[in-house]
């Protein structure tokens, strides 16, 4: 460590310069995982986060008087995804198939929507790619869908909307194309979704990856070869970086600077939006929770899914025999949502479940005991949810991913492609691939 004026010009000379191989900025689950393998490569890391955690955007708390762990952020594993796969079983995290029962508000009851991805793909497998590629999906159906069943609209918008996160007249009609809703499978990890983070952040304490909490990253000042990433009160100088930040953050003026200017970066931020989440898990009394979920749920926990056009929060599920329910609000209702208070996103979301369930918003409150909600939208560190791809930029994430002068790489869920953006495999490959590029240079 010195106490001095570095090679790069503009640095405070008083500033702490460090150094080593590569700099990771990032601990998410991109950063973890190419943390992990530039170390196994061989190379010095150094990993800096800014939060007073590791993660990203699984956030999974125990609190007390909860019987099973809160997921604030991510929480479904799909099936398919060798790397993420293998990292469960290596260190045997135990996963559990979610319950693919499917319910929607019809009138004043909920009906069971038996074939619910066979729906939506029934309006998604109408969209052609190509000629169709400048198109949102709201545009599409305008122009295409105007014969669609009314149902398998309404569930298909509420699909786009809601699990992509994504306005219909932003998101690309092309990716939503991309979607694989018919045989994608999707568990959960029973134990909590930070069992992947812990035996991430184990393998990286064997192999001595030295990582630092709460070190926000101001700038990266970079040339073909050489690079400097600078915090409050140090520089580190190394021969690359991985960039594994959200792309909200990388999109906010005043945050994670770049000299020179990454203008075709900057393109590639601007073609992918990041998606607007509010998320809230509900505690209820165990011995009130029977009489308050409809018959037609079974009147119990575990019902699966409900998905309503409903204002506020429309989308809700059960997916264990624990007596908690969670709520989704994803897109424009998200965005609406952010004006509001923690206060008042909890009364608009208790007084749509109760319209559901077919019961007064007293009796619900009655059976409350604990509400936990996050706005990933007014998130310091992420600015948004995961990603979407804007109409007419399909291959957008590739060009985010594509290195710089091989000196900077960028990993994250926002630089995967087709159906792996906005997921945990797709964050968690990014950075093995991004680990790659750094090797291969």
């Amino acid at each position: 460590m010195r106490r001095t004026a570095s090679g790069f010009g503009g640095l405070d000379p008083f500033m702490q310069t460090r150094k080593t191989d590569v700099v990771v900025i990032g601990g998410g689950v991109a950063g973890l995982a190419a943390a992990g393998e530039l170390r196994r490569r061989g190379y010095r890391v150094q990993l800096l986060e800014a939060r007073d955690r590791l993660g990203g955007r699984i956030w999974t708390e125990r609190r007390a008087g909860w019987p099973e762990p809160v997921e604030k952020g991510a929480q479904f594993v799909h099936a398919g995804n060798d790397a993420l796969w293998d990292v469960l079983r290596r260190h045997r995290i135990r996963v559990q198939r979610v319950p693919e029962r499917h319910w929607r508000k019809e009138g004043k009851s909920l009906v069971p929507v038996a074939d619910m991805r066979t729906r939506v793909a029934a309006v998604t497998e109408r969209i052609e790619p190509r000629r169709m590629r400048r198109w949102s999906f709201a545009g599409f159906l305008r122009r295409a869908g105007q014969d669609v069943d009314p149902v398998d609209r309404e569930l298909a918008v509420g699909f786009v909307e809601g699990f992509e996160a994504a306005p219909c007249e932003e998101m690309s009609a092309a990716a939503v194309a991309g979607e694989t809703l018919d045989d994608n499978e999707q568990f959960i990890v029973p134990g909590g979704y930070d069992q992947l983070v812990a035996a991430l952040v184990k393998e990286l304490a064997a192999l001595a990856v030295n990582v630092q909490l709460r070190v926000p990253c101001r700038r990266v000042t970079w040339r073909a070869g050489r690079v400097q990433v600078e915090t409050a009160d140090t520089a580190w100088e190394a021969r690359a970086a991985v960039v594994a930040v959200p792309v909200g953050v990388l999109r906010r003026r005043g945050g994670l600077a770049f000299s020179p200017v990454l203008r075709a970066r900057e393109r590639a931020l601007a073609a992918i939006g990041p998606g607007q989440v509010v998320r809230l898990s509900v505690r209820l009394d165990g011995r009130r929770v029977r009489r308050l979920v409809p018959a037609a749920l079974g009147g119990r926990p575990r019902f699966g899914f409900i998905h309503s056009l409903e204002d506020g929060v429309p989308v809700w599920w059960s997916l264990t025999d624990a007596p908690v329910v969670t709520g989704w609000v994803g897109g424009p209702g998200a965005s609406a949502l952010t004006r509001r208070t923690p206060a008042e996103i909890r009364r608009a979301a208790l007084a749509t479940l109760a319209r559901l369930w077919g019961v007064t918003v007293g009796e619900l409150r009655a059976a409350v005991q604990d509400v936990v909600t996050h706005n990933w939208t007014e998130d310091p560190y992420s600015r948004g949810a995961y990603s979407f791809v804007r109409a007419g930029h399909d291959g957008a994430g590739a060009q985010l991913a594509e290195p710089v002068r091989d000196t900077l790489f960028f990993a994250g869920e926002a630089t995967a492609e087709g159906e792996a953006i906005g997921t945990v495999h797709g964050a968690l490959a990014s950075g093995l691939r991004a680990a790659g590029e750094v090797a291969r240079r």
